[in-house]
């Protein structure tokens, strides 16, 4: 196609180029000469839109067919008296198709149809030259065209009239509605940019601008609206600073709180203002409701410590001296909730230092009537717990106190059972094993003796009640292990006639072992050699059942 192109370009050029030779020289009038020699080179230049035919080539072809199809029509009815009849038919036949094709491609719209209808304006304006030296027939035949195919469509109207009519109804209203609710404050920005916004665009787009008029409009009365709540809660939190501020006697963090707030809604943040406002509120009938609580709350702390002294009193004191700082923070709440407990802890501070009196009385009551090495360590404790009550510090003196009144009692109670114990010893002697085994009782038992004529009561209950139980142990096991040889003598008994019977007599091996074995346990157990003779009764069990299996 662009070899063919580029061929019949070279054609119009060339005939183009002919055209202007032959015609020098000849009289006829510039506008034979030129005309056609233009129109074939405009020709050769459009013919490679042709092939490309996008969007930029069907404008630039269309334009063209507009203003040619005019000039063509001149030149025809110019000529058509002429008698060459097929050249006037066949340039009215080309004026037609041009006139179609750009009747085609810029029908679609408003905007297409005026383009058309001004470039075929400039077209008859074109052609006014041609036929202006002409009869009357040819000026009407030209009239007669322009007026059926260009005229009309100069003057075409894109339906639109009535939406825009409404539409600028419309924006008067709304105008007018939000200049009524903006009472020369700021906060209609956001509707008088979409109001500007209409009324650019609504004019050419009456739909798109209606949409804008309708929004400025809803966004108008939101923000309305939102003044109206904001301006309500502005006074709601006035009304609650004053009364916090008569409460009080001085402007204090909500007045400011509330100062901002105007600030912000004077600014046209009203979010932000409607936010503070309730803040101020807040804090006020905060202020309000527990100011003079606080205060009498105070007052009566004050009272209940009043020249109290003492570890636990200081701890009270600080927290009065907090409730008085949250105070002067504006912060009654917090200032009531941790002072109003201080007059029953006080009372507890009070109930807590007579029970330390108590105890402290009775520790010196029992170690007065106590005679002990160790009664030098009780009273420095004593005395320690005296200062800890002097002091205020109920606690420690109560703990040293009872500390005491433990370690007097449990001594004495260590003294009554060493001295029981000992008044018995001879019966603890004689649980005692003879032999090496019972010699490292018989010296803790001497232990025990030097401790209780020391006066280490504790220390002798101690070491006799670890030796009771040490003999109950030991006793256990003896009972345990006699059973056991005597079980094993009777049963020796039996099996010995048994043997006797069979011929096995008192020279036999198996008979001496097992005889011996079962002495030297009763040997060990009357040495109180428990292992030595649970394992003699382990070999004599052995050395019988041989014997057992001889019968």
């Amino acid at each position: 196609m662009e070899r063919v192109s580029l061929l019949f370009q070279l054609i119009l050029i060339s005939l183009g180029a002919w055209w202007l030779f032959s015609s020098f020289g000849s009289e006829s009038s510039p506008l034979y000469r030129y005309v056609p020699v233009l129109i074939l080179f405009s020709s050769a230049l459009l013919l490679q839109d042709l092939v490309e035919f996008g969007p930029t080539e069907r404008m630039r072809i269309s334009t063209a067919c507009c203003i040619a199809w005019p000039l063509l029509l001149a030149i025809a009815s110019v000529n058509r008296d002429e008698g060459n009849m097929t050249a006037v038919l066949t340039l009215v036949l080309v004026s037609v198709i041009l006139y179609y094709t750009s009747r085609s491609i810029l029908g679609y719209d408003v905007k297409t149809r005026r383009w058309r209808g001004m470039m075929t304006t400039i077209g008859f304006t074109l052609a006014i030259p041609v036929v202006l030296g002409s009869n009357l027939a040819s000026l009407l035949i030209m009239s007669i065209a322009a007026s059926f195919t260009t005229i009309p469509i100069l003057f075409t109207k894109d339906g639109l009239e009535e939406e825009r009519r409404d539409f600028s109804e419309q924006l008067k209203d709304a105008e007018r509605h939000i200049l009524g609710l903006q009472s020369g404050n700021t906060l209609m920005q956001q509707p008088n940019s979409l109001l500007k916004m209409a009324r650019e665009q609504g004019w050419k787009n009456p739909e798109r601008g209606t949409e804008l008029i309708s929004e400025a409009k809803r966004e108008a009365t939101r923000i309305a609206s939102f003044v109206s709540d904001v301006e309500e809660i502005r006074e709601q939190s006035e009304i609650s600073v004053n009364k916090a501020e008569k409460v009080t006697g001085f402007p204090g963090r909500p007045r400011k709180i509330f100062q901002d707030a105007l600030t912000e809604l004077e600014n046209g943040s009203l979010r932000a203002s409607e936010s503070r406002f309730r803040m101020a509120k807040s804090e006020a009938e905060m202020i309000e409701s527990n100011w003079q609580n606080a205060i009498e709350a105070i007052d009566e702390a004050e009272k209940a410590i009043s020249d109290a002294q003492g570890h636990l009193v200081q701890g009270l004191q600080s927290t009065l001296n907090e409730a008085k700082k949250a105070m002067e923070d504006e912060n009654p709440q917090y200032a009531l909730a941790i002072v109003s407990e201080i007059p029953s802890q006080m009372d507890d501070v009070e109930g807590l230092m007579l029970q330390a009196r108590k105890s402290l009385e009775e520790a010196k009551r029992e170690a007065s009537s106590y005679d002990s090495i160790t009664i030098g360590d009780l009273n420095k404790r004593l005395e320690d717990a005296n200062e800890a009550l002097d002091s205020g510090n109920a606690s420690l003196a109560i703990g040293l106190s009872e500390g005491v009144t433990r370690s007097i009692r449990k001594e004495s109670e260590a003294k009554t059972t060493v001295q029981r114990s000992l008044r018995q010893v001879k019966s603890i002697e004689d649980r005692i094993p003879v032999g090496e085994t019972g010699s490292e009782w018989n010296r803790r038992l001497d232990e025990a003796k030097l401790s209780a004529d020391a006066g280490k009561w504790i220390e002798a209950a101690e070491c006799l009640s670890a030796l009771a139980e040490e003999l109950d142990d030991f006793h256990s096991r003896v009972e345990e292990a006699r059973e056991m040889l005597e079980f094993l003598d009777g049963d020796w008994i039996k099996l010995r006639k048994r043997l006797e019977s069979s011929g096995y007599g008192a020279d036999n091996k198996d008979r001496i072992s097992t005889e011996g074995y079962l002495a030297a346990a009763n040997r060990a157990l009357s040495e109180g050699q428990i292992d030595d003779c649970l394992e003699s009764l382990g070999e004599a069990d052995s050395s019988m059942e041989v014997l057992r299996r001889l019968v």
